[in-house]
């Protein structure tokens, strides 16, 4: 039987879950700190860093690492009640809402406003901040909706990281048929439904990400597999593991997914049996060194402010680039250090700011 006290007190599961939010959050800061150094990605000579440019160029997958946790996360407190959410559909909207959305809307008119009031942000520069200008009202308004990931011309503009917030804001309102699928059929029924789906929403709206659907399902099938108050078979369990595995590749082959969404799908079914394993470990009292680090202080207060930090690090690190470019002409590889182990942790002070007046202030 599973150590339930850890379901009731969630304190001692999302320290560790916080701590993978909190390294995942900086991943993507330095993948876009590379990004935005000079006027595109030089991979350099020196070893070292070369290795460091190798890595952090999958940081990409941080978002996965999110909308997988999203999955998660939502999915703990209804798995003991009987796959339906409590207070039903509107007051988990409403929550949902009032976490995500206000935050996203201060970070949003800060991004504006510094491409208003600072020239430098304005000018096409040939780096990748050209791809966030000009903005014009048609797609701050499709950002103040959240569509903005609909419609290429919208996708990137004002603040290029902003479009996962619309993509995941729109799975909330799946989760709910998720969860009545699973609980009046049965998973396998589900699972098909929402495969389906994403082929059909890939072939009409591809640079959506619609992969992430699927990310987030895995989310919500590894918390039901760790939380359930039942014992469950290990053999079976990796029955359905190894058929999670195989029915995506088997769908994206089909209908000729691009390497990025596929390597994307499997790293969320990867990650899902990653936080299966360590949870489950964690419920029977006995976590593994791998989670105690997670739980520690430094990540932990990361993934406090990983949010607040995912939110509006682009127009900072742009703004740097552009800077340094024009002032002080420095050759890429010194450039690039400094991005890495000046502006990044300046970023994450400002973020922590960004927490403290704005974020705190819409927690549930």
């Amino acid at each position: 039987m599973v150590n339930i006290k850890y379901i009731k007190n969630g304190k001692n599961t999302n320290r560790f879950l916080d701590g993978i939010r909190g390294y995942s959050a900086l991943f993507v800061a330095f993948y876009h700190a590379m990004l935005f150094t000079q006027y595109k990605v030089q991979y350099s000579p020196n070893f070292a860093l070369n290795v460091l440019q190798k890595f952090t160029s999958v940081g990409y997958i941080s978002v996965s690492v999110f909308i997988v946790l999203s999955g998660y996360c939502l999915a703990i407190p209804v798995v003991r009640n009987n796959l339906q959410m409590k207070g039903g559909f509107k007051r988990y909207i409403k929550r949902r809402a009032k976490r995500i959305i206000p935050p996203y809307y201060f970070a949003l008119l800060l991004s504006i406003l510094s491409i208003i009031f600072i020239p430098t942000l304005q000018k096409i520069s040939g780096t990748a901040w050209d791809s966030k200008i000009p903005i014009n009202a048609e797609n701050i308004f499709a950002h103040f909706l959240l569509i903005h990931n609909l419609n290429r011309d919208w996708l990137y503009k004002i603040n290029g990281a902003h479009w996962s917030v619309a993509t995941e804001w729109h799975i909330y309102f799946l989760f709910p048929i998720m969860l009545y699928l699973w609980r009046e059929k049965n998973i396998f029924v589900m699972l098909c439904f929402f495969f389906l789906l994403t082929a059909f929403l890939y072939k009409l709206v591809p640079f959506s990400s619609p992969q992430f659907i699927l990310l987030f399902l895995m989310g919500v099938i590894a918390a039901y597999f760790s939380f359930n108050e039942y014992r469950i078979q290990v053999k079976k369990i990796y029955l359905y593991i190894n058929l999670l595995s195989f029915i995506p590749v088997l769908i994206l082959a089909h209908f000729h997914f691009p390497a990025t969404p596929v390597v994307q799908v499997l790293f969320g079914v990867l990650f899902s049996i990653f936080l299966f394993l360590l949870v489950k470990l964690r419920l029977e009292g006995r976590p593994s060194n791998l989670d105690l680090a997670l739980s520690s202080k430094v990540p932990t207060f990361l993934g406090k402010i990983s949010y607040s930090l995912y939110l509006i690090h682009g127009p900072f690190l742009a703004l740097s680039n552009l800077v340094l470019l024009k002032h002080y002409h420095l050759e890429y590889d010194l450039q690039l250090l400094v991005m890495w182990c000046i502006v990044v942790p300046v970023i994450i002070f400002i973020s922590y700011l960004f927490y403290i007046l704005v974020e705190r202030h819409f927690l549930n």
